[in-house]
């Protein structure tokens, strides 16, 4: 069944993969190539471990032959040898090469004369050496010595000698001879060595011998069979012959009428048992009794079968016989088989009785038992039968019992161990495996499950939110803003068009439905595109091709034409590139910054799969025939060049080159140094592909000569209009017009760019100035902005390479090293091909000059009339872009420059900590910046202008913060503290003491000297007052109240410190005016001083400040009502008392005050010897301390 079952699976196997793998859905399992490797493989490696294990298996046998027949035996050795080698070569034509190793072995052990070798002799077993003078024995020799080699067909039985078993001749050579057997068995079949062992043991022992030569006999064997055990390492089953069953009293006579074949039969016990480790030999008197039991069963019929009187005595006493012999069996196999704590028991698999042949005398055991009660003599001792017999009960033993059961021993147990982790590495492998996949099954319907569901689930939501465009049946309004969300979900929806990633290889393991989904999406998607967005690109261009006729030129017509003729299925040849340039100049117009980007990439995105899935469908719009014609009578008179311009334009935009990037080319830094001028984001600005140096060599140059194709093959645009055009004509000046087009958009392009962008604020990010940094560094986006605009508009380059080549050599006159091969070698060479390969044009003009070299000495990329105008022209817009680059290493302008800017970052950085010296350099190095602007190119130019604005302003910033420092430290906090909380400047009791109010307002005090030293020079004096200086760098930042409070203090300081002191003074007189009729005499009491007035008086000179505490106004005579009235206070209390008056008319320096007491009036005028009444001046109430300069 073994092999069956292996080819069994081999085929399932075969079939899983043939069949199996495809069902993945993973495209490379399902290839034939693959699957057929696959099978070839695992075909090849079974058979390639099939041959392995036969070459193994025919080593082994090999070996085992050499171990039975040494090289070089001796003596008696050598007939022996012949006799081995003449045996094992008879088995080979019947067995095969490993007959040997292939067949069970047993062997055979027991004391001598137990009956062994007659058994065998007598077995009818077929033995193939056997001959007819000859039982087909080989003797062995050598480490087999003492050993008969019984080769049967179906098994290898090995008599051993039964010293072997008794090693009582000679114990040190038995025991010696018997361990060198064990080594070769074991070393013949490592991993079986045996099969089993029979033991043989007399009858005639187990009734004669006594107790103590049973139990040496039994721990004898029991010794053997451990050894064995130990030495081979296998659990292998014992079956017990007892032999000379005929010399039992009543068995030649009880079984002498048996047939062959019931002779055959087996007579004895096999206990039916699978486990190795059962005490079988307890079951033995249970056995043993149902054998006996047997046997009387059977007494009756035998004994009417048998005439013979005396027989049937002897028959009718076996049952008797057999049961005397229950204990003595029963003992000695219990003392063979039974276990111990420190040794392992061999496995009594049955016990048997056999008689290979009867000789000898019979022994009744009840008449012995008798004989040894009584005294008496002897045995009933028939004499029939004996001599050469039959053989009763060994044939079938041997044939269908023991090697039957040739498989019922164990292996090696490391042996055994090692299948055994390979047998469980195996079933782990495959039940891992079955679980991976059914796992892999159950997961790829999950996940295809869920691509389904999500799938339906995204399509239902599309056909409810597009509901209103899906209904639409008419397009008015080409805003693409509506659909663009709707398209969006389409296309990137499960499986969807744009969905990039493929099925995992779990979710194609077999059950894979993303085939039909995307199928049905991209359905789906291509619906959506048809029906939403062709219309209202349709309608789009429609309308723009009326706005073009109007204001644009042919040439835009031409392209929005084609277009539009593209996109309704009306041109002869699919254009996509056209159609996809067109709306991506069309779109970058109307989708503008960062959001803009992102609806220009998805709107790209659509339009070329709604291109791409034109092939797969019907267009269903149709276009306006009418608006066809009328663009057409507008371009009939375009010119050729405009047409091939326009072809050159849009396959350009197509072509895959990469635009010139402005970050990309200037290095990561560029966006701390650049700013864009309009919303775009820095990483938008560049240059199209076109219009660099790449763009011309590498596509434009190349174009000239496919545009003329091109041309001819778009006369369709032009309709029945273009047999009215002379092609011929205007393909001779092709060249020249489109590269004055191509120059005129060149220059353009970049200055586009410049436009686009100004730099950042150097003087920003303070204290790391990190924009001034990187564009003064090493690695400054500035130098690289100069080397990239140079490195992509010096177009001449290409031609410089070809300087000083055989022009010759250039037109293929030459040949070898100095013909066409040889230049294609040299340095210029490839550039050389490009220009051979062409035959018109700037081609022909550089030929021709090269070919000219030798008489006029022209270079190829000097100034050769118009042989390099087209390139020289466009080189002349950045010339100064190429100056700046020129000089030695390091001192180049644009080094300059960066070295200036270097010097600017290091005052910016020592005004953090010494803004004085900062202060003092700062201006020089500003100067040096702006001192050399004119060798630079404009856009250069004008970032150094805002550059040197920026310093500026930095260094305004700089002079207002360490003014507004010097303010709060010098100004503000004594003003708050010591000024503006006290009389006169607030209402209060509290005075300003008048050393304070000198030290703040007086000449030379703090508000002096702060405008002296920081103020003065950015201001100037008018009639209103302090006003700043237009021409200060300071003129937009100084705040009007700042100056308001130093002209304030101005003020205050002019007419408190008229007479220049440190201290104020004033002095003013008091004349008594008038006063009330009743009032004689007016008594003003200024500190201790007493002043009487009367009116008319002459005036009265007082002088301020004073030891004045107190100012006291008395009237007289009293009325009886307040007569008095004081002005209590410290050294401004004459301030107190002149405020308090009622302001009458006042005249030029004179200030009339009246006061009321007690209902009577009096009036004092009050002159001053300045225009201001440094008293009463709103200055004072009006004054704040400055906070801020700014």
């Amino acid at each position: 069944m073994r092999i069956p079952a292996i080819i069994i699976g081999l085929i399932c196997l075969i079939c899983a993969i043939w069949f199996g793998l495809p069902m993945t859905g993973v495209g490379f399992l399902s290839t034939v190539w693959l699957r057929t490797t696959l099978i070839g493989l695992i075909i090849g490696t079974i058979l390639v471990m099939m041959f392995f294990k036969w070459r193994a298996r025919r080593k082994k046998a090999k070996e085992l032959e050499d171990a039975l027949i040494p090289a070089e035996p001796e003596g008696d050795g050598k007939i022996l040898s012949e006799r081995m080698q003449s045996a094992l070569a008879t088995l080979k034509k019947s067995g095969g090469s490993a007959y040997l190793y292939d067949l069970p072995w047993y062997v055979i052990i027991g004391p001598p004369g137990a009956g062994k070798t007659t058994a065998l002799q007598n077995s009818g077993i077929e033995f193939p050496l056997a001959q007819k003078d000859d039982d087909g024995v080989v003797e062995g020799f050598g480490g087999t010595r003492y050993c008969d080699w019984w080769f049967a067909e179906d098994a290898v039985m090995i008599d051993t000698a039964g010293r072997y078993t008794t090693q009582d001749s000679d114990k040190t050579a038995d025991e010696s001879s018997w361990k060198s057997f064990l080594e070769l068995l074991k070393k013949a079949r490592p991993s079986q060595p045996i099969n089993g062992i029979i033991l043989a043991f007399s009858v005639e022992d187990m009734m004669t011998g006594t107790e103590e030569s049973l139990t040496r006999h039994a721990e004898t064997v029991r010794a053997r069979l451990a050894e064995v055990h130990e030495a081979l390492r296998v659990d292998f089953p014992v079956y017990v012959l007892f032999t000379k069953a005929d010399l039992i009293s009543g068995f030649r006579e009880y079984f002498s009428s048996f047939n062959i074949n019931r002779r055959k039969n087996v007579w004895g016990v096999t206990f039916q048992t699978k486990d190795r480790k059962e005490q079988t030999h307890e079951s033995v008197p249970t056995e043993f009794d149902k054998l006996v039991s047997r046997l009387s069963d059977e007494v009756i019929d035998r004994l009417s079968e048998e005439p013979d009187g005396i027989s049937r005595v002897a028959i009718f006493g076996l049952p008797g016989q057999m049961a005397l012999l229950r204990d003595n069996v029963s003992d000695f196999l219990r003392r063979v088989f039974e276990p111990t704590r420190y040794k392992s028991n061999a496995i009594l698999r049955g016990f048997y009785f056999t008689s290979g042949t009867q000789e000898g005398t019979p022994i009744d055991q009840v008449l012995g038992a008798m004989a040894r009660n009584e005294g008496a003599a002897g045995a009933f001792a028939p004499s029939f039968m004996s001599g050469q017999g039959k053989s009763f009960f060994i044939h079938d033993l041997l044939k269908r019992v023991i090697f039957e059961e040739r498989d019922w021993v164990s292996h090696d147990v490391r042996a055994v161990r090692r299948q055994a982790i390979m047998r469980g590495l195996g079933l782990s492998v495959i039940g891992i495996t079955t679980a991976g996949v059914l796992a892999a099954l159950g997961f790829s319907y999950w996940l295809n499950r869920d691509l389904v569901n999500t799938a339906r689930t995204e399509g239902e939501t599309y056909a409810r939110q597009a509901n209103t465009e899906i209904l639409r049946t008419e397009i008015e309004d080409r805003d693409l803003d509506p659909i663009l969300p709707h398209l969006e979900r389409l296309r990137t929806m499960p499986a969807g068009y744009g969905t990039t990633a493929e099925a995992t290889i779990w979710e194609g393991f077999g059950l894979s439905q993303r085939d039909r989904v995307q199928a049905s999406t991209t359905n789906a998607y291509s619906d959506a595109l048809e029906q939403m967005l062709r219309p209202r690109l349709l309608l789009d261009v429609e309308r723009r091709l009326q706005e073009i006729r109007n204001t644009g030129e042919p040439a835009e017509i031409y392209r929005a034409l084609k277009v539009y003729m593209l996109l309704g299925g009306q041109g002869e040849r699919e254009d996509n590139e056209a159609v996809i340039a067109w709306f991506d100049d069309t779109w970058r117009e109307t989708f503008t910054g960062r959001e803009g980007l992102t609806k220009r990439e998805q709107l790209g995105r659509h339009l070329e799969a709604m291109l791409n899935l034109d092939d797969t469908r019907e267009i269903s719009v149709t276009i306006d025939e009418n608006a066809v014609e009328t663009a057409r009578d507008a371009i009939v008179r375009m010119s050729v060049a405009d047409q091939a311009y326009a072809l050159i334009s849009d396959k350009a935009k197509a072509s895959g080159m990469s635009d010139f990037n402005l970050v990309e080319r200037t290095g990561s830094e560029s966006v701390k140094v650049f700013i864009t001028t309009d919303e775009r984001d820095l990483t938008e600005i560049g240059v199209p592909a076109l219009y660099t140096y790449e763009g011309y060599w590498g596509f434009f140059f190349d174009q000239l000569d496919v545009v003329r194709d091109r041309l001819v093959e778009d006369k369709w645009v032009l309709g029945e209009q273009a047999s009215d055009v002379d092609f011929d004509a205007q393909l001779a000046g092709l060249d020249q017009a489109l590269h004055s087009r191509y120059t005129r958009d060149f220059v353009a392009a970049w200055d586009e760019m410049f436009a686009s962008v100004k730099l950042a604020n150097l003087s920003a990010d303070k204290p790391r100035y990190d924009a001034l940094g990187a564009a003064a560094g090493d690695n400054s986006p500035l130098l690289r902005l100069a080397e990239a605009v140079k490195a992509e508009t010096r177009l001449t380059r290409e031609l410089e390479e070809l300087d000083g080549l055989d022009a010759s050599s250039l037109l293929g006159g030459g040949g070898g090293e100095g013909g066409a091969e040889g230049v294609a070698t040299d340095v210029g060479g490839a550039i050389a091909s490009r220009f051979r390969s062409r035959s018109s044009g700037v081609q022909r003009m550089l030929l021709d000059a090269m070919a000219n070299q030798a008489k006029d000495q022209v270079r190829v990329n000097g100034s050769s009339g118009g042989m390099t105008a087209p390139l020289e022209r466009i080189e002349a817009q950045f010339e100064k872009w190429y100056e700046v680059l020129d000089g030695p290493m390091d001192a180049t302008a644009m080094d300059a420059l960066q070295d200036k800017l270097g010097e600017i970052l290091g005052y910016l950085t020592l005004a953090e900590t010494n803004p004085e010296q900062a202060a003092q350099f700062m201006p020089q190095a500003l100067s040096a910046l702006i001192g050399q602007t004119s060798r630079y190119p404009a856009k250069i130019q004008e970032m150094i202008d805002d550059a040197y604005n920026d310093f500026q302003e930095e260094a305004t910033d700089a002079t207002l913060a360490e003014m507004n420092r010097a303010l709060a430290n010098d100004i503000t906090f004594s003003c708050r503290e010591n000024i503006t909380a006290y009389y006169p400047f607030r209402d209060t009791d509290r005075e300003v003491s008048i050393a304070a109010f000198g030290n703040f307002f007086g000449p030379g005090g703090d508000m002096d000297t702060f405008y002296s030293t920081y103020l003065a020079r950015h201001v100037i004096r008018t009639a209103d007052g302090l006003a700043i200086d237009e021409s200060s760098s300071l003129a937009d930042r100084i705040s009007p109240n700042a100056l308001r409070q130093f002209e304030r203090a101005l003020r205050i300081r002019e007419a408190f410190f008229a007479a220049g002191g440190t201290s104020p003074r004033v002095d003013l007189s008091l004349t008594h005016q008038s006063s009330h009729s009743s009032i004689r005499q007016a008594l003003l009491t200024i500190g201790s001083k007493p002043i009487p007035t009367l009116p008319n008086d002459p005036p009265t000179p007082i002088s301020w400040p004073n030891d004045s505490g107190q100012v006291m106004l008395q009237v007289s005579p009293p009325s009886g009502r307040t007569d008095a009235e004081g002005y209590s206070g410290n050294v401004w209390s004459l301030a107190r008392f002149i405020r308090s008056g009622d302001p009458q008319r006042a005249s030029g320096n004179v200030s009339r005050r009246m006061y009321v007491l007690g209902g009577r009036s009096i009036t004092y005028d009050i002159g001053y010897d300045a225009v201001t009444n440094p008293f009463t001046m709103p200055e004072l109430a009006e004054f704040e301390c400055p906070q801020s300069l700014d």
